[in-house]
Order: structure tokens, then C-alpha cells, then sequence
């Protein structure tokens, strides 16, 4: 079968934010323009997918996986995925610019529920043998279901400011995705949890002594495991991710109060203002008072 390749300016506006939504309403083929459920394909955005009835076969990467009501996980960019069975099968497909929410709304990432289940369940899927996902009961599943109709309502009115109503409520999905992760009491998706917490603890302490040892003790892991499955879910080591988190928020310090540069830096976990200063000028290519200056 070939693989077609979806792009988001087939789904997203050219203007505002890059999340759009759609419906598969029954087992019927083609039901909306860009319709590729039942076709194998990969796309450059992210796509949450929630099932609300029925069920099927979801094909992810060369592994078949059986999927039932109240199922809810995320397809990341470049991912091959079709369903092979689909059996009354009703489901909702939020798609999104991963980079564009990491960029603007990077307090997600203070969620450890957050960050198991949008970074590491997808990478872990198939060692987990998708036990890893996230499963709703029937309660919670039908008030999401209504949520999802109303957002599926917006988005056909097209009104003025349709796309900042739809962000609104993906960003309510999100934070209740995050805590009822939290609350998985699966063994492997605790192991997952885990390592969402090591980004939420990066998140909300930047400024601690953070090493690789206390990390993968937070993680559960062996540093030589906790480093390379890091890297592969965030695309960067821990120490790097620690840097860039520090260096945003230096930046926004800068800008946003009249501390001195050394307090800035003593915010931001940096006990030599002058090795603040040089790592600053690596990121942003000028000194921290130039930047003040000129923003």
C-alpha cells in the first residue's frame, strides 16, 4: 500500500492558530475533505485521537493495534497510521503544530501527565504493546463527547475568532489528558509518568542544581537507560533541555523586570553572571544588555 502524505495546509488556516478538528461518524469511507482513515498515510503535524464508540484495527508504524471506545492517543509528525477494521467506529481527530503549543504554551510542559503522554507514550508504544495509552471511563468519555460536539459546531459556523474558541477548549482536553494520565495506576504508564516528571520538576525548578544521576533517579532509571530515552522523545539530552529552559527564561526576565544581570542569572540557576553572559550570547547572538536594549 503507499503511503500518502498529509500537510497541514490542507487542514489548517492560513491564519491564526494551526489546531483544526474533525469527525468519523460510522464505518461510511470518505467523509470529509482530506479523509485518509482508511489509507496509510503520515502527516507533519500531531493528531490526538479519541474514540467515543465502537472500535477497530489501527495500523501505527507496522503494528497492528485493537482500539474501543474511550481509547485516547496521540499520533506524532511523520508517524504511518491507517485503520485496517473499523466497526461502528465513531472518533475525533484534533490535529495540531506541536512546535507552534511547545513555542506558546510551554507551562503544558509543568504536567508530568502532559509530558508522559504527548512525549514518551508514543515512543514507547510498541515496546509497551500500546497497555501504555490512555483509557476513559463511559462518565468522563460522554462529557467529552458533548465537548467535542460543540467544538465540531464552532468549527462549521466559521465565525470570527472560531480557531481561539477551538484552542480554548483543546487546551481544557489537554490538562484533563494530563490528569487522568496522572492517574493511570498501569504499571507502564506510571514508568511513563515518571519520566513526564522529570520535565515537569526541569519546568518548575530551573534554577536547581540539576545532574544526570538525581534525573534518572526522579525517572526510575539506570542514567545509562534515562539519557538515550530522553534524547529520543525530546530530541535534546536533559542537560541541553535544562540550558534552552533556563536561557527562555532568562530572556523573559530580561524584558519583563529591572533586575540586574547577575541577579538574573542567579534566577536562572547561574552562578557566574560572565558564563551567563557567554552562553546568552550563544543562543540569541548578543550580550543580555543588548537584548534588553533592543526588545
Amino acid at each position: 500500500m503507499k503511503t500518502v502524505k498529509a500537510v497541514r495546509s490542507d487542514f489548517f488556516p492560513g491564519e491564526g492558530c494551526p489546531i483544526a478538528l474533525r469527525s468519523i461518524q460510522g464505518d461510511a469511507r470518505i467523509q470529509h475533505a482530506g479523509d485518509l482513515t482508511d489509507i496509510r498515510h503520515t502527516h507533519d503535524f500531531a493528531e490526538l485521537i479519541i474514540i467515543t464508540r465502537g472500535g477497530g484495527t489501527h495500523w501505527i508504524d507496522g503494528t497492528s493495534y485493537e482500539v474501543n471506545a474511550g481509547d485516547v492517543f496521540l499520533i506524532q509528525d511523520n508517524t504511518e497510521h491507517y485503520f485496517q477494521e473499523r466497526h461502528d467506529l465513531e472518533m475525533y481527530n484534533i490535529m495540531f503544530d506541536d512546535q507552534y503549543l511547545a513555542e506558546h504554551l510551554r507551562s503544558l510542559r509543568s504536567l508530568s501527565g502532559f509530558n508522559a503522554f504527548f512525549l514518551f507514550e508514543p515512543i514507547f508504544r510498541r515496546r509497551h504493546a500500546f497497555m501504555s495509552k490512555l483509557h476513559l471511563e463511559p462518565e468522563l468519555m460522554n462529557s467529552l463527547r458533548n465537548t467535542l460536539k460543540g467544538m465540531l459546531a464552532e468549527v462549521k459556523s466559521a465565525l470570527p475568532g472560531c480557531d481561539l474558541m477551538l484552542l480554548s477548549k483543546v487546551l481544557e482536553i489537554f490538562v484533563l489528558i494530563a490528569r487522568e494520565y496522572s492517574q493511570n495506576s498501569n504499571s507502564k504508564a506510571q514508568t511513563l509518568y515518571r519520566l513526564g516528571e522529570v520535565i515537569s520538576r526541569m519546568e518548575n525548578n530551573y534554577s536547581e542544581n540539576w545532574t544526570i544521576s538525581r534525573l534518572a533517579r526522579i525517572a526510575a532509571m539506570a542514567p545509562s537507560t534515562f539519557l538515550p530515552v530522553f534524547k529520543e522523545a525530546v530530541g535534546t539530552s536533559p542537560i541541553e533541555y535544562l540550558l534552552n529552559l533556563r536561557m527562555s527564561k532568562a530572556a523573559a526576565m530580561l524584558l519583563k523586570s529591572r533586575k540586574s544581570i547577575s541577579e538574573i542569572a542567579l534566577d536562572c540557576g547561574f552562578r557566574d553572571s560572565n558564563y551567563f553572559s557567554r552562553q546568552f550570547r550563544n543562543y540569541y547572538n548578543c550580550s543580555p544588555r543588548e537584548y534588553r536594549q533592543k526588545f
